[in-house]
């Protein structure tokens, strides 16, 4: 049995992902990266991570061979980074709030970045599942994360700013 593809689709765009930038280096040290939406734990005994990427993305063939690679969790405020890695033909490295982390390229101000270490690549339909283990990890202040949904990006309010228009804490919503 076969799901038609636009309402498989559709029943996806109705789940908020993270937006997060993969970054890699090629083995003659040149940068490549993209935008996923499908970053993920895997385990916490040891530490894995996976994204998914597409078969055809320019990247695909570096990450199966890199011994590492960078995940920057983007957050409130960061969309103009989130679509620049993710457009075909640009120069994704060549706009600002990039720096490094264990050599490799990372989103300044992102919500969490993560150097990771290759584990495995697994293929999977049109994509391939990568996975890595989590060697370090960096947590710069909290803030509101970016996220994927109903085909846009979005942002969620804070801890803080939610308490405030709920009224309090401890408030109830109405039942019946």
């Amino acid at each position: 049995m076969t799901v038609d593809a636009d309402a498989f689709r559709a029943a996806m765009a109705r789940v908020a992902g993270p937006v997060a930038v993969v970054t890699v280096r090629d083995a003659h040290g040149v940068p490549h990266g993209m935008t996923v939406s499908s970053f993920c734990s895997l385990s916490l005994e040891p530490s894995l991570v996976l994204f998914c990427v597409a078969d055809d993305a320019s990247c695909h063939r570096v990450l199966r061979t890199a011994r590492h690679w960078c995940v920057s969790v983007l957050a409130a405020g960061q969309e103009d980074i989130a679509r620049r890695f993710a457009a075909r033909g640009e120069d994704r490295f060549a706009g600002p709030g990039l720096d490094t982390l264990g050599g490799l390229p990372a989103v300044r101000g992102s919500l969490a970045r993560l150097l990771c270490a290759y584990e495995g690549v697994i293929p999977a339909g049109d994509h391939s599942m990568v996975t890595g283990r989590v060697v370090e990890v960096q947590l710069p202040p909290a803030q509101a994360p970016l996220v994927y949904h109903a085909r846009g990006y979005r942002t969620l309010a804070p801890a803080a700013a939610r308490a405030e228009l709920s009224g309090s804490r401890g408030a109830r919503r109405p039942t019946g």
